[in-house]
């Protein structure tokens, strides 16, 4: 009955209001493609594109201080993107609940709030992922050959920069070619084995891609408006099925506005990520029924939205290296390993980006921050990233000593991550209140096979720095060491963390085109759609659902 009458008011309510054709929620990454090539592909479409936070990339966001320095140039400095991770500017502030397989322990969540969404805060790392794994777990429509036209016109776009190894990279290329694994050509698909290299999203400048620009989403022709989605606008067919009909928004200054699509053949398109495009859903009364019947929020359609949330475990090592390379690329990644036999990588990085990666965000920020405070923020920064003591004291020890950072500094590190984990976990609202986070639980390692083929990697990684000609370069071990697997499990519990590469918590929710099964004119687009956990950082994949699902709705409506 309440939604009835909420539908029947919605109905009086558009007259002498714009209607959309499309209604598009997140001005992220995959949000910023989809637009881009929906306005592309359909050039006379009416497209609103909805996004809650800033801009940070553009020249216009960032006017010239007295001093002539730019306040936000921490953004578009992709050698600065440590300071931009957590970033207060940007960063939603999510924390999972205690995580069991990591003795209780809350991981900071990073999600960004800003146009352009995780694109503007990430490692700048472009990878489309492994060919086969569209093929093998994607339906038609997203096929390696379909996505490939994707991924092909976002190129032409972002244009990404490929960065070649330098002589610490190559080293572990080597001692780990000694050790079996295959070399491989460049390619840009990914394959098991070395890679000499990594593509970088940055421009000509070599400053960060700005996404939703070099995409084309800023065209005139869209309206961008700011505001956060509180809930979706359902109305009901004569047969009783749910459609979305609208969006309801919080503005800036606090006032409401509904925004609605054509009657005919519009459509609402959720852009806002794994994590909060299950959030929006279940604010709108889509998810269990048990969690909205608790919170007492009327039931749309009972549904399993939220669950299946998966992502990448990480661990860092380091290690004192005799030498620091001349060349290095903006991100610190210089090569990469993949061990398919346990579907492991290791992603290799040096200098200022590795023993301080724990946390990443923490160190280079804090080297800015006047000492009167510092103690204090790092206190804070401690306490919302979840870190052990010993990340705490070593970040402080890097922010306030010279010496100690320098030491920090001359070091080789390596990023061990599982990469098709078993584990899963959800994603669920807390509450009725739109601005409450929602309780993430990531299941990180809480398959016991995961944590066996973590503490294998890190096994793995030792006896890779003891090989030939790695060996001659690197030395002790920086990072906490643990022997037998009893003991690096223990580590693993105390100090592993997320790749922040969440995927998967709508795809059990969509067919084949992305649409809502059981609610008309309703798509979700984006990396909770992928029905794979990608074997790569996920930001190039997610654009690419976002650029997909416009060809679908293209090619259907042409």
């Amino acid at each position: 009955l309440f939604m009835t009458i909420l539908s029947e008011t919605m109905i009086e309510n558009k007259t002498n209001i714009i209607m959309y054709d499309y209604i598009i929620v997140g001005a992220g990454s995959s949000g910023c493609a989809l637009t881009a090539r929906l306005i592309n592909l359909c050039p006379d479409a009416k497209i609103a594109l909805i996004e809650s936070g800033d801009e940070y990339l553009s020249p216009l966001s960032r006017p010239p201080t007295e001093q002539g320095s730019l306040p936000n140039d921490e953004f578009s400095t992709s050698e600065r993107f440590p300071e931009t991770w957590n970033h207060p500017k940007a960063n939603r502030g999510y924390r999972t609940v205690p995580q069991k397989a990591l003795n209780n322990r809350q991981i900071a969540i990073t999600r960004a709030d800003a146009i352009g969404g995780c694109s503007v805060v990430n490692a700048l790392i472009w990878t489309r992922g492994f060919r086969e794994d569209w093929d093998e777990c994607m339906p038609d429509g997203f096929k390696g050959k379909d996505i490939e036209s994707e991924f092909e016109w976002l190129e032409e776009r972002i244009k990404p920069v490929r960065y070649e190894t330098n002589f610490l990279g190559e080293k572990a290329i080597q001692a780990a070619e000694s050790l079996g694994y295959k070399k491989t050509k460049y390619s840009l698909w990914e394959s098991p084995g070395t890679s000499n290299g990594t593509r970088i999203a940055i421009d000509g400048d070599g400053r960060r891609q700005d996404v939703y620009r070099a995409l084309g989403a800023n065209d005139s022709r869209i309206t961008l408006l700011k505001g956060s989605a509180e809930k979706i606008i359902f109305d009901y067919s004569s047969e009783g099925t749910p459609y979305a009909s609208g969006v309801l928004l919080k503005m800036g200054n606090g006032s409401s506005k509904e925004l609605f699509i054509q009657d005919k053949g519009g459509e609402v398109i959720l852009s806002c990520g794994a994590i909060d495009s299950p959030k929006l859903l279940q604010l709108s009364g889509v998810g269990p029924k048990h969690l909205l019947e608790d919170l007492d929020i009327p039931l749309v359609l009972d549904s399993p939205v939220g669950e299946g949330l998966k992502d990448h475990p990480l661990v860092v090592m380091s290690f004192e290296a005799s030498k620091l390379p001349e060349k290095r690329s903006p991100n610190a990644i210089n090569a990469s390993l993949y061990d398919e036999s346990l579907d492991i990588q290791f992603q290799f990085i040096d200098g200022n980006c590795n023993t301080s990666f724990i946390p990443l965000s923490l160190i280079e920020p804090c080297r800015e921050k006047k000492a009167t405070n510092i103690i204090e923020k790092l206190k804070n920064a401690a306490a919302l990233s979840g870190m052990t003591v010993l990340a705490f004291i070593l970040s402080t020890l890097a922010a306030t000593v010279p010496p100690f950072r320098a030491k920090l500094q001359t070091s080789f590190g390596v990023l061990l991550s599982v990469m098709k984990p078993t584990s899963t976990g959800s994603v669920m609202i807390r509450s009725k209140d739109p601005t409450d986070a929602p309780l993430i639980d990531t299941g990180i390692l809480s398959d016991e096979r995961d944590m066996n083929t973590m503490i294998k990697a890190v096994q793995k990684m030792k006896e890779l720095v003891k090989t030939s000609p790695l060996k001659e370069v690197v030395g002790a071990e920086l990072t906490p060491s643990a022997e037998g697997s009893d003991e690096v499990k223990e580590l693993i519990r105390k100090t592993a963390s997320v790749y922040h590469h969440s995927t998967g918590t709508c795809s059990s929710c969509l067919d084949d085109k992305l649409r809502f099964r059981g609610i008309d004119r309703l798509r979700v687009a984006d990396a909770s759609s992928l029905l794979f956990h990608p074997r790569v950082p996920t930001n190039a994949s997610s654009m690419a659902v976002g650029a997909r699902c416009a060809s679908i709705i293209a090619s259907s409506t042409g």
